[in-house]
Parts: C-alpha cells; sequence; structure tokens
C-alpha cells in the first residue's frame, strides 16, 4: 500500500474512533457530572494535571526513536530495527518504573494542592496510586505502538485502544450508576489499560515475527552518529512537551490550589469538550507524521513545502468549521449537558476559543517538525513559551485577582507572542532551507479568516436562548455554510482551492460511474 493510501486509512480510522470513543467518553462524564459531586469531576481533572507533571521523563524517547525507525524500516534493515526496538523497550521500562515510584512518594502530599478539600487525606492518597498505575501501564508496550506508527500502521493500534476504551467506558457508566463509586471507577481504568496494551504486544508480535519474535536476525546496536542524533532529538522533544505541560498541565493546578475544586470542574468541562474535539481532528492529522517522515528521506524540499501548504489549507478549511460550531454552541451544550452551574462567563469562553484557534493552527507545522525530527532545534522554543506562560499567569491570577480569567489569558498571550513564528522558523529553517513568507503569507490569511469567523460565531451565540433548539440548529447550519462559502471565496485563486476542488471531482467522478 502506498503512502498515501497509508495516510488515508490512518487517518480515517483515527476519525472514526476518536469520534465514537468522544461519544462514550461524554458518556462516562455526564453520568459523573450527575452521579458524583462536582468536587469528585475537579479532583480527577487535578490528578491528570499532577500525573502529566510526573510523566516529564518519558516525554522525548517515544517521539525520537519513531523518527529514528524511519530510515531502518525504508531500507528494510532488520538487524539495525531490531537493535533500536531493544533499546527502547530497556529505556522505557526504567521510565515507567521510576515514575511509579516517585508518584507513590508523591502520593501523600496531593491534597496540599487542594483548596478547601472535602476528602480525607488518605482518600485522595489511594485514588491517585491508583490512577497513576492506570497511566503508567501504557509504557510497557509503548515501543511496539511507535513501532505500528512508524510502519504506517497506526489504524491498528486505533482499533485495539477503541475496543478497550469502549468496554472501560461501558463498564464505568454501569459502576457509577449503581454503586456511585470513584474507587471502582479508578480500577475499571488500570484494568482496561493493561488488557489494551497486553492486546497491543500480542498484534505486534503476530504481525511482525521478524522484528519481535525471531532470534535468527541479529540485533545491531545503533550506532554512536544515531545514539547522538537520537539524544539531540530527545532533549529537544523533551523541551517541546515540557512546555505544553507548564502551559496546560498548571491551569488545573494554579485553579485548585487558588481558586477551589468547583473552578476546576467548570474549567474541565469546556476543556473536556474542546480537547474532544480537538483530539477527534488532530489525530486524523498526526495519521500522516509517519508519511511526512517518509517524505523527508525520499523527496526534494519543493515536494515538502507544496505537501505542507496543502495540509495548513486542508487544516484551515477544519478549523472554520471547528471553530465556529463551538462558539455558537459550547455555552448551549454546557447548560444542557451539565447545567447552569457549570457556565464560565463569554469573556473567559471567548479566550478559551481563540486559543484553541491558534492551537488548532499549529498542527500542520508541529506534524512537519515530528516528521523530520527537528526537536532539537524547539528546545529553547518550548522554555522560552512555558516560562512566559507561567510569569503571565501568576501576575495576572495572584497580583491582578483575575482568577480564571487570568490563567486562560497566560495561555493564549504566550501562544501568540511564542508559537506563531518561532515553530515556522524552525521548519523552513532547519528542514526545507528556503524563505518562510510564503507560508507566512498564507498563514496570515488563513488565520484571519478563522478569527473572524470565532467572532462571528460568538455573537450569534448571544442570540440562542437557553433551551431554544430551533434556534441553536439554525444557527449552527447558518454560521458553518456562510463561514466555508467565505473561506472558499477569499482562498479561490491559490493553488492549494484548485488542488481539493479538482480532487473532489475526481472521487465524484469516480462514484458516478461505479
Amino acid at each position: 500500500m502506498n503512502r498515501t493510501k497509508l495516510a488515508t486509512l490512518n487517518s480515517g480510522t483515527v476519525l472514526i474512533t476518536q469520534l465514537v470513543t468522544l461519544i462514550l467518553k461524554f458518556a462516562v462524564q455526564t453520568v459523573f457530572i450527575h452521579q458524583l459531586s462536582q468536587s469528585f469531576l475537579g479532583l480527577n481533572s487535578l490528578f491528570a494535571n499532577v500525573i502529566s507533571f510526573l510523566s516529564f521523563a518519558d516525554l522525548g524517547i517515544g517521539t525520537a526513536i519513531t523518527v529514528a525507525l524511519y530510515q531502518p524500516i525504508a531500507n528494510n534493515d532488520l538487524p539495525a530495527l531490531r537493535g533500536l526496538l531493544v533499546m527502547y523497550r530497556k529505556v522505557y521500562l526504567i521510565i515507567g518504573s521510576l515514575i511509579t515510584v516517585i508518584g507513590c512518594l508523591l502520593a501523600p502530599l496531593v491534597h496540599f494542592f487542594i483548596k478547601g478539600s472535602a476528602f480525607s487525606n488518605g482518600q485522595i492518597s489511594g485514588w491517585f496510586v491508583l490512577y497513576l498505575i492506570g497511566t503508567t501501564a501504557t509504557y510497557f508496550a509503548a515501543y511496539k505502538r511507535s513501532y505500528l506508527m512508524a510502519t504506517q500502521e497506526g489504524y491498528l493500534n486505533s482499533l485495539n485502544d477503541f475496543c478497550f476504551r469502549a468496554l472501560q467506558f461501558g463498564t464505568q457508566i454501569i459502576v457509577i450508576l449503581v454503586w456511585q463509586s470513584y474507587l471502582f471507577f479508578l480500577i475499571i481504568q488500570l484494568v482496561c489499560v493493561a488488557l489494551s496494551n497486553w492486546q497491543l504486544s500480542r498484534m505486534a508480535r503476530r504481525r511482525h515475527p521478524e522484528v519481535f519474535q525471531t532470534e535468527q536476525v541479529s540485533i545491531q546496536k545503533p550506532t554512536h552518529e544515531t545514539v547522538s542524533q537520537i539524544k539531540r532529538n530527545v532533549v529537544g522533544s523533551m523541551s517541546s512537551n515540557i512546555s505544553s505541560i507548564v502551559v496546560m498541565g498548571t491551569d488545573n493546578l494554579i485553579l485548585s490550589a487558588l481558586v477551589g475544586l468547583a473552578y476546576v470542574a467548570k474549567y474541565a468541562n469546556y476543556m473536556l469538550l474542546i480537547q474532544s474535539v480537538n483530539s477527534l481532528f488532530s489525530q486524523a492529522l498526526k495519521a500522516v507524521v509517519a508519511s511526512i517522515g517518509n517524505l523527508n528521506v525520499t523527496s526534494e524540499s519543493d515536494k515538502k513545502e507544496d505537501i505542507l501548504f496543502k495540509l495548513l489549507y486542508l487544516n484551515s478549511v477544519i478549523n472554520i468549521v471547528l471553530v465556529l460550531g463551538l462558539a455558537v454552541g459550547i455555552n448551549f451544550f454546557i447548560n444542557i449537558w451539565a447545567g447552569a452551574k457549570y457556565l464560565l462567563t463569554p469573556q473567559v469562553v471567548m479566550i478559551i476559543l481563540a486559543n484553541f484557534l491558534v492551537n488548532q493552527a499549529r498542527y500542520p507545522i508541529q506534524n512537519f517538525i515530528s516528521g523530520m525530527g527537528l526537536y532539537w532545534s524547539l528546545r529553547w522554543k518550548s522554555l522560552v513559551e512555558a516560562g512566559v506562560n507561567l510569569v503571565i499567569s501568576l501576575i495576572l491570577v495572584l497580583g491582578l485577582n483575575w482568577g480564571i480569567y487570568g490563567v486562560v489569558c497566560g495561555n493564549l498571550i504566550s501562544n501568540i507572542a511564542i508559537n506563531t513564528w518561532w515553530e515556522p522558523l524552525i521548519v523552513y529553517r532547519h528542514g526545507l532551507h528556503r524563505s518562510l513568507k510564503p507560508y507566512l503569507i498564507r498563514y496570515c490569511r488563513y488565520f484571519l479568516i478563522s478569527l473572524l469567523a470565532l467572532l462571528s460565531g460568538l455573537g450569534l451565540a448571544s442570540l440562542i436562548g437557553p433551551h431554544a433548539w430551533k434556534e441553536f440548529i439554525f444557527y449552527e447550519i447558518f454560521a458553518e455554510i456562510l463561514g466555508l462559502l467565505v473561506f472558499f471565496w477569499l482562498t479561490r485563486k491559490t493553488p492549494e482551492f484548485h488542488f481539493y476542488r479538482t480532487m473532489i471531482q475526481k472521487l465524484g467522478h469516480r462514484l458516478l460511474h461505479h
């Protein structure tokens, strides 16, 4: 199967499984909200953020070694491939064990991050340990998961993950409805993660026995040059992910410690909705990373830049659809789904969605950074972003007493000030080796149209009553159609518009003549 077909299969599988998983996840959250207290929801979100800090040690290993796998896979160099995978397995065994031990030692201290807790310290510590083990269990099959991603078989991982997450969510719903037990909720999560990793390991061994089972193929230790390149990518990727943790992970920590779990619960519902929509499409777009990695070792810069422009255009179309849908409907949905007590102010929602839009616009360039293995060049950007975000957020929350508004403003300011220009500069300076100007012209044009769509959607949202379903459906459809028509009209002379129009015409012609 060629690169385009594999990328399409991976993206399509991820899109479908993420959509169904998203529905199941909201079903769990709905039962969680209405059967357990607001404090439980805030506590669950806090655990996720604390563990994201503990997991910083593995943040560069997986991606860096996946990049290193592209070349031996393309050359069918089994000894070199097995050598990298053996190294990867050993490293992740150490990291997974280390994070588990550190997390267990930290468990008695987690209650210090909670203002006015309704739970005992023993309860918080026990629940945290279960949540921790359910997370670290994923590390022990990570090297096989990365191999499948590098061979453009990520759809197998998506299907496996979907099956066990569906089992997990279904069982958790039953447990909450029948026993209202957060303890059983966490135990189910741990068991299903362990079973998912066991099945993924079996599947990888069965499909690729020449890599994971045979003893007849020798193991070639990675060369000094390869190890050095991996170390550079690990440092760069780790710094990048550390910035993501500081930017996103500190939100709930700051809110929990300085404002309270009730605001963590409110913020968590909005972020669940936004991140679920984000993951639905970002995973589909990330499925092309392996194809970009293959493209990077087989094609010239002209071809790479052409693919980048096409991904940027496609991503912008998706952004228009997503940001209009969220701007018009997010408060309406939260009110119907969770209740009025979980609503945030329109000003906070506007900043949250603006930050969502900036993050969405970064995906094409981030995919090229991943596919090209440019993490070393990313290291300083990520550290600067993390520092700027933390300082601004603390100033706005502690100094100006802005509360949750200060947290989301800190995210947006650091995102715009650092990411919008630094990441593209890395790709063009160290990957494509050409002028950044054509990219910036396209990026600014697409982003301004998307920003206009966001503001228009928020304006339409103010016209919708709390339970006015007819108004909601009308304005959603009206906004989506008008937004896309305006975008296509304003970009109708671009090569990317003509490419996708021709592709759709050919697809339509093929379907009509079958």
